[in-house]
């Protein structure tokens, strides 16, 4: 049943971040969240992300990798501003379920299938 989960998981994350990407568009926070954590991250020179549920921000460099915090269960958002055409790997509890276009976002998508990022640069 996990598999199952897991399988309509990358689909659903796929679709999210190719729905953002396709259109270009750039979501507005939600009023059910706080403004801080609603609004996407932006640090120049790196890779950030954040939780709707979470004050919790990560925040990569190039070689660095995180594990994605267990309240990070729904949406939030992605910036990638590495440099040198950077990008970051998400990974799933066995492989990579999806890898970030260089100098994109901010992008909005669902962290439930993702378990870990690694910045490669």
């Amino acid at each position: 049943m996990r598999k199952v989960r897991n399988a309509v998981s990358v689909l659903a994350i796929s679709t999210a971040v190719l729905t953002g990407t396709a259109t270009g568009a750039v979501a507005t926070g939600s009023p059910d969240t706080s403004r801080t954590v609603a609004e996407p991250c932006t640090v120049a020179g790196a890779f950030c992300a954040t939780g709707d549920n979470s004050s919790v921000q990560i925040t990569l460099r190039c070689g660095w990798s995180a594990a994605v915090p267990a309240s990070w269960t729904a949406g939030g958002y992605w910036n990638n501003r590495l440099p040198g055409n950077g990008r970051v790997k998400m990974f799933g509890p066995s492989t990579v379920i999806y890898t970030t276009p260089a100098n994109y976002g901010p992008v909005r998508g669902n962290w439930a299938p993702v378990y870990s990022l690694r910045a490669d640069c």
